[in-house]
């Protein structure tokens, strides 16, 4: 992965007396996805904390990243993920469930964001371990889960030994 872009912005309209400075920093990385053909597991929070403009919000940046893969890996939006990559769809609340496989149909894995509705508890151990089971291991694909959540543990296992599972 190497950055492409980074811009750093100082806010100096006032500084107190203790000597502190805000500062953003922003950066923009450019993964080598379409020589590093790799599986990607979205892992979606539809808990009941998720009701509303949280879960609206959620299904925007989960499409977006969607959209940004597909065109990331073969340089056409094409509604198709290319390269030999693939994104699968796991979503959990109190239970988990493998929404999609690891696929390539860009209009496949929206449909599986847009279905998705906000009710239960939050059982992260038991999305992880969904996730992990969508991995082929014969695969030489990078593997790569990400998790889209708001809130603590309320339901199921504790995840951290089930996350370091899956890191491993």
């Amino acid at each position: 992965m190497g950055i492409t872009n980074s811009n750093k912005v100082i806010n100096t309209d006032r500084i107190a007396c203790d000597g502190a400075l805000r500062v953003t920093l922003a950066l923009t990385a450019a993964p080598d996805i379409v020589s590093n053909p790799t599986d990607i597991v979205l892992i979606l929070d539809r808990s009941g904390s998720m009701t509303g403009t949280p879960l609206a919000d959620l299904k925007l940046g989960t499409k977006s990243f969607i959209d940004l893969m597909d065109e990331a890996t073969d340089n056409i939006k094409d509604g198709q993920i290319g390269s030999g990559s693939r994104i699968g769809i796991v979503s959990f609340s109190n239970t988990a469930t493998a929404d999609t496989q690891l696929i390539t149909s860009v209009d496949v894995l929206k449909t599986a964001v847009d279905n998705l509705i906000a009710t239960g508890s939050t059982n992260h151990g038991d999305a992880f371990t969904k996730a992990i089971q969508l991995f082929d291991p014969a695969s030489l694909n990078a593997k790569v889960i990400i998790m889209f959540t708001d809130g603590n543990t309320t339901a199921g296992i504790p995840p951290a030994p089930v996350a370091a599972v899956a890191r491993a």
